[in-house]
């Protein structure tokens, strides 16, 4: 399929392009809208009406592809996942964009399993993607001291991230992705209580959202349910921070080493059950593309070879940590609780992020609280519906492949999975290993479900 981008105003469409269906960024008056409030948070909390050319291409080329992501579904291909898609994306840098054209390509379709082209096309350098208040503001002078960006989604992993900036004394603006509307209220509520607990470290919350309507030129497409590239946008939303902060800002991603992995939790599952954001290779590939084209900010995962457990462990004596971590909200659907008339985001405990969740908190919360649904028992495996159990019984599957696997077996698995150097597999090896332990303490509430999963497990 092929997709034609305009920025802040209608182009008329290449020959080539004339058959594609069209996204608008910030068109006023046109459909097929991609909106996102980046820019009031640009004018509001940094003081800035605009990035640097080069960060507003990196915005509005991953604003481009989350649209792609979620509004081209994947049911309509010939396999119901590959979809091949060519972009025609205006950007300001445009000998920059070509040079790395390539890896880019190669870089998005190992993250969502798609097959990426782009077209580069010149953009007008006064046609900007800026804020439009009529007064400049002034620049936020916190900002002169911060040592680095992290990404801050309101989950566990994210809330350990920042406890690991601010109990090594670094200032740090936190970012968030508003992807529901009562997301922000988690991430303020976290936020002021790490103000509470660490009043002299200087925390500045940055919040933005982003969303796409059905693009012009075909059907009203059903939208998609999987969002592979949410979180690149969420890198890039972090970068364009960074470049305002100051050159080599780095740019931190807290998730645990497991779910960066992301090794298939059955042969017909592919991995699908999280992005490959946080992976090495991953990471890698976008350091490299930063640097060619000229951005100097380092993406890391200072938590890359940890388990979740690990990372907890780690916070257990900190200030404030115990008495907050039951707010952070780690779910793959956060909102399925309306459906019982709850009113705020709550974790599901069915889902595959929650059971992670759940394994890294045994002996720290109770089983079960905190969640919408308990299901650590024989009882929920029998009576829920298909949906609300298949995560569950995915990773009932992958515990017993890894219980009965050779570590030569497991390595195998874990190189599969990207372009990892050998001390890499080996740290991915003790990780994975350490996160199937801890599956089975959690699993170990119900007897039961140790022996579906096929394990011998004797409590001390």
């Amino acid at each position: 399929m092929k997709i034609w981008i305009n920025k802040c105003i209608a182009e008329e469409r290449a020959t080539s392009f004339i058959d594609a269906v069209t996204f608008n960024i910030s068109v006023p008056g046109q459909g097929g809208r991609v909106a996102s409030n980046i820019r009031d948070g640009w004018y509001r909390v940094l003081g800035i009406q605009a990035v640097t050319p080069i960060c507003e291409d990196l915005y509005i080329i991953a604003l481009s592809v989350f649209a792609t992501d979620k509004r081209i579904p994947r049911s309509k291909t010939p396999d119901n996942w590959t979809r091949e898609v060519h972009l025609n994306v205006p950007v300001i840098m445009v000998d920059q964009w070509n040079f790395v054209k390539e890896e880019l390509e190669r870089m998005l379709s190992y993250l969502s399993g798609d097959l990426w082209h782009f077209t580069f096309r010149s953009c007008e350098i006064e046609n900007r993607y800026k804020d439009n208040h009529v007064h400049a503001p002034d620049r936020n002078t916190l900002l002169n001291r911060i040592d680095g960006v992290s990404l801050f989604s309101g989950g566990l992993d994210s809330f350990c991230g920042a406890y690991d900036l601010i109990m090594n004394s670094k200032n740090t603006v936190f970012v968030g992705f508003k992807e529901y509307g009562k997301l922000e209220s988690v991430q303020s509520t976290l936020m002021d209580s790490l103000n509470c607990c660490f009043p002299d470290i200087v925390k500045l919350l940055f919040t933005f959202a982003a969303r796409a309507c059905c693009p012009l030129g075909t059907e009203n497409l059903p939208p998609e349910n999987t969002s592979r590239s949410r979180s690149f946008l969420f890198i890039c939303a972090a970068i364009c921070v960074s470049e305002v902060v100051g050159d080599d800002t780095p740019v931190y991603i807290p998730e645990n080493g497991f779910i960066g992995l992301n090794l298939p939790l059955t042969m017909g599952r592919s991995g699908s059950c999280s992005t490959r954001t946080t992976h090495p290779y991953f990471i890698k590939m976008l350091n490299g593309i930063l640097g060619k084209v000229g951005i100097r900010h380092e993406v890391i995962n200072p938590f890359a070879f940890q388990t979740k457990r690990e990372m907890v462990q780690q916070f257990i004596a900190a200030p404030g940590f115990l008495e907050n971590i039951h707010k952070t909200i780690s779910c793959s659907h956060p909102c399925n609780g309306r459906w019982q008339g709850k009113t705020e985001p709550e974790n599901c405990g069915y889902c595959y992020p929650c059971l992670i969740r759940q394994s890294s908190l045994v002996g720290v919360l109770p089983p079960n609280e905190y969640y919408n649904f308990d299901v650590l028992s024989l009882d929920y495996l029998m009576n829920a519906t298909n949906a609300k159990r298949s995560d569950f019984v995915d990773l009932l599957s992958s515990i017993n492949e890894a219980c009965l696997s050779t570590d030569e077996d497991l390595m195998k698995r874990i190189k599969a999975t990207g372009r990892l150097t050998q001390e890499e597999t080996h740290a991915f090896l003790r990780l994975y290993k350490e996160t199937i332990a801890d599956l089975i303490r959690m699993l170990s509430i119900d007897p039961e479900l140790l022996r579906i999963a096929g394990v011998h497990y004797a409590t001390n």
